[in-house]
């Protein structure tokens, strides 16, 4: 089985990772030879046995610790592969390299298992597919009984259009101006956006998306340029001086940044909105309950009580519990970075309905996403970024997805040059 997030022992080496619980021994003590053997073996067949050994696997790419997971499965003579959202943290170059392998492993013989919410890979890879929608299999067959309009009505029950609402919206004057910052991993960009609108981050890994989110946001300072929200400076590098403009982020690792799994959900609700549900100094217990099933309704959270650790919930249900707490102050900008990560389809629905709505109440939002087709669909706007730059900009009518990748690849090379 290989899991979502990765399973593996950061401090510990490649080989160690390989054969965790699974090492040979003679006598009592470490076959070293054969150990290391057998794992060459399972690298190689990943296309990771150049990769050294006794390195710490932590020093591995996020692409490279998910194959060395693979991996440790074939050293065990595995005949089935279950793996569940395999690409989910990936980049799109690197999602490539990992369906590769795993057709590679079919024509071995191996069985697989996949379970994955970008259609598009199943496509490539898949000779059957099942659907299930809440809990129940609702469609089943070869891959060419399906196309991915009909695969969506299975899962949603509802057509692709539907799925991604987007409507034309009157929008309003800028509130978020950006000018020529530089930081790490920001190299003298320059953004702006308008009240009501969405404008899309695109770029290859390492483009600098996530980063200029965090300058825009006060979670990371600027070395140089400024940035101003209604006229108002951002204090560098100030979380505190951005939301009192109202400028908001949701990060993309919700389990590290974004939420506190030990808590409770309406705790996580109310964190940095305390003055939504105290008085003179004193949580408001029974308004935190209250406006967590308030919440829990609106945004379709499902839970069995308020008072339910987050850790509990599935990826798309902690995924809106942050666009809920985001929501409830009503917020100028919000910086949403990869908001649907890890997501089923069916909640990435109700996650963009939720963004529309906050859109055409008057925010404006920058988003990123590790699927460049998602955000082509939802998106007003774009900005192309290469090595921190910004090297594209484009409006909705003009948007093809060949000229912004295009666009993000070359300059990528150019820097690499």
């Amino acid at each position: 089985m290989i899991y979502q997030e990765l399973t593996d022992i950061p401090d510990m080496s490649l080989l160690e990772n390989i054969l965790l619980g699974n090492l040979t021994t003679r006598a009592g003590f470490k076959a070293t030879k054969v150990n290391i053997a057998r794992a060459r073996v399972g690298l190689k067949k990943v296309g990771l046995e150049h990769l050294d050994l006794n390195a710490p696997i932590r020093n591995l790419t996020i692409s490279q610790r998910q194959l060395a997971e693979i991996a440790r499965c074939l050293v065990r003579d595995a005949k089935v592969l279950i793996l569940d959202e395999p690409t989910s943290s990936l980049p799109e170059a690197d999602v490539d390299n990992l369906l590769d392998v795993i057709l590679a492993l079919k024509a071995e013989g191996l069985t697989i298992l996949y379970v994955t919410h970008h259609l598009d890979e199943l496509f490539r890879i898949a000779d059957r597919l099942v659907v299930l929608r809440d809990g129940s299999v609702v469609g089943d067959g070869p891959i060419g009984e399906w196309d991915e309009g009909k695969l969506v009505r299975a899962m949603l029950a509802k057509d692709l259009a539907q799925a991604y609402p987007w409507v034309s919206r009157k929008l309003g004057s800028v509130t978020l101006e950006g000018e020529n910052l530089v930081a790490r991993g920001v190299r003298g960009s320059s953004v702006h956006i308008k009240s009501k609108e969405i404008v899309g981050l695109v770029g290859l890994a390492g483009a600098g998306r996530t980063e200029l989110m965090r300058v825009l946001t006060g979670v990371e300072p600027f070395l140089k340029g400024n940035v101003t929200v209604g006229g108002k400076p951002l204090k560098s590098g100030r979380i505190s001086s951005a939301r009192a403009l109202g400028v908001l982020y949701g990060p993309e690792d919700r389990k590290q940044e974004g939420l506190v799994l030990g808590g409770s959900i309406e705790s996580n609700l109310a964190y940095g909105s305390y003055h939504l549900v105290s008085r003179f100094g004193f949580l408001n217990l029974a308004s935190m309950h209250s406006r967590a099933l308030f919440s829990g309704q609106k945004f379709s959270i499902k839970f069995r009580s308020p008072t339910q650790a987050v850790g509990e919930l599935s990826g798309g249900n902690q995924q809106k519990v942050v666009l809920a707490r985001i929501s409830q102050t009503s917020p100028v900008v919000v910086c949403f970075d990869d908001p649907t990560r890890g997501v089923d389809v069916g909640a990435k629905s109700g996650i963009y309905e939720h963004i529309f709505d906050l859109a055409s109440n008057g925010t404006s939002i920058f988003m990123t996403s590790s699927d460049t087709d998602e955000i082509l669909a939802v998106a007003d706007r774009v900005y192309v970024l290469a090595g921190g730059r910004i090297v594209g900009e484009l409006l909705r009518s003009e948007f093809d997805r060949q000229h912004i990748l295009h666009l993000a690849s070359r300059a990528a090379k150019k820097k690499e040059i």
